[in-house]
């Protein structure tokens, strides 16, 4: 508007007096074609009333707010924003974590880096409502993320939205064609949905496209699912747990399992594997909870129906503490209380957290034996009744892992890795590998350069890439014979 263009102007009009000659300005201005007339009719109702707001608006009786963008509820906000191509990784952590975790794989960083463009993060910051429902959606959201082949997978969900970023199909945040999820249960190779409408499942790998699950095996849970109205069809769902290949359902009628090592939950069924089951359990035990840990090969899983457990998975070495190693069929009683199972990715011992103490089961690897914690049991013996560990001191933190065992005590940790015994003078909270660094309650990290009487010797460190965390525990010091 040449009219009243000021060049030489460096400041934007904020008093009383300067608005009001700029409206006056405005308002002498002839008629305009009608799409800058709408325009600056809109210039003068924001400079005269202010810009419409959706947020800490009073309302009078019968009053609504504008049906606007901005006035959209903010899951409403947050999904058109994704599906219009916002970037809602502010802080580059997808692309930063497939760098930690292929640094080799830079085609799919460039595919990483091209749908989610730094550029595309601004759209969040266009007025006050937007970035206020960025924050929220990072504070109540879901999110998960997981590598593969040359391939990455990532989504995010917030108030049910699910949307999607599988490197191998998408070349964008994809909103997931389903209903609005609850919850979203995920073990980076397979996801489940508990939705209104019922399950829904899909990997990270192929189309990843969901598909709706069906019970055709399990006709307590079909004859459930049907009798629930179209939708509270999630009402057939108490609880999910997936372990690499293995997935549990818990419903009211009873629990079903599909994958790996079937056997040993629901006894031989040459049926698919990939087909959902109904576990082997005593007629009337309905669980209310499940503990499940371990790869396929050598899962531990304990039903718990209130103060009663059930427990079954490999047992050749007797690693479910039952007083045998008879292969497994159906799930068994426990004859004592697990507060959690407490393995560490290996196939031949459990150790139980019970009350306060520590029950272990299995076969005897070296480092248990050299611990003296287990005394009786010598180096491959097969230990089939859980049998409390016995510590001279308070215990305050506990791992365990394939060859190696740590635990910490008042101003100790004690670290034993096969025949290797090592005194740490720090209250370690978590463990990296080799070189062998040890972290303290406050954050810093220690680096062992040797030994001097059994103690090592310590030296600060950076922080370690990756590490183990040492469970914070609470047993106490075991009688003295």
């Amino acid at each position: 508007m040449p009219s009243i263009h000021n060049d030489k102007g460096t400041s934007t009009p904020t008093s009383a007096p300067s608005l009001e000659s700029l409206i006056a300005a405005l308002s002498k201005l002839p008629p305009l074609e009608p799409s800058a007339q709408a325009l600056l009719d809109r210039a003068r109702s924001i400079l005269t009333s202010g810009p419409p707001l959706s947020m800490n608006v009073e309302l009078a009786d019968g009053e609504e707010l504008p049906v606007a963008l901005h006035t959209l509820n903010q899951g409403a906000v947050w999904a058109c924003l994704l599906g219009g191509g916002a970037n809602p990784d502010l802080e580059d952590r997808v692309l930063k974590d497939n760098l930690m975790r292929r640094p080799r794989d830079r085609e799919t960083h460039d595919k990483i880096r091209n749908a989610l463009t730094p550029e595309a993060k601004c759209l969040w910051f266009l007025c006050r409502k937007f970035f206020f429902t960025f924050n929220v959606a990072e504070k109540d959201g879901e999110c998960c993320q997981g590598t593969g082949y040359k391939s990455y997978y990532h989504h995010r969900m917030y108030v049910g939205r699910l949307f999607m970023l599988g490197t191998a199909n998408h070349t964008a945040l994809t909103r997931v064609r389903m209903p609005r999820a609850l919850e979203v249960y995920s073990n980076r190779i397979s996801h489940i949905a508990r939705t209104p409408k019922g399950m829904w499942g899909w990997g990270t790998s192929g189309l990843q496209r969901p598909d709706r699950l069906t019970f055709p095996a399990c006709p307590k849970v079909a004859e459930l699912e049907a009798s629930l109205p179209p939708w509270e069809k999630h009402g057939m769902v108490t609880g999910v747990s997936i372990e690499r290949c293995q997935t549990f359902i818990l419903t009211p009628v009873g629990t079903v399992m599909a994958g790996y090592n079937a056997g040993w939950f629901r006894g031989p069924i040459e049926e698919n594997r990939h087909r959902f089951h109904p576990v082997a359990v005593p007629s009337g035990f309905v669980p209310d909870h499940i503990m499940h840990v371990g790869p396929f090969n050598a899962a531990t899983v304990i039903l718990s129906m209130g103060d009663r457990q059930m427990i079954s998975g490999r047992n050749d070495y007797g690693q479910l503490g039952l007083g045998h190693d008879d292969d497994m069929t159906r799930f068994g009683d426990l004859p004592f209380r697990v507060d959690r199972i407490m393995i560490s990715q290996t196939s031949y011992f459990s150790i139980f957290p019970s009350g306060r103490q520590l029950l272990f089961a299995g076969r005897v690897r070296p480092h248990i034996a050299q611990s003296g914690l287990l005394p009786g049991f010598s180096e491959r013996d097969k230990c089939i009744t859980a049998t409390p560990l016995r510590f001279p001191e308070r215990v305050k933190g506990f791992f365990s892992a394939f060859s190696r065992m740590i635990w910490v005590t008042e101003g100790v940790t004690h670290y034993y890795e096969d025949e290797n015994r090592t005194i740490v003078p720090i209250e370690a909270i978590a463990v990296n590998g080799y070189p062998l660094r040890f972290c303290d309650s406050t954050g810093q990290w220690f680096k062992a350069v040797g030994e001097s009487d059994g103690v090592a010797e310590l030296v600060e460190c950076e922080v370690a890439e990756s590490w183990e965390d040492i469970i914070p525990v609470d047993f106490d010091q075991s009688p003295q014979s």
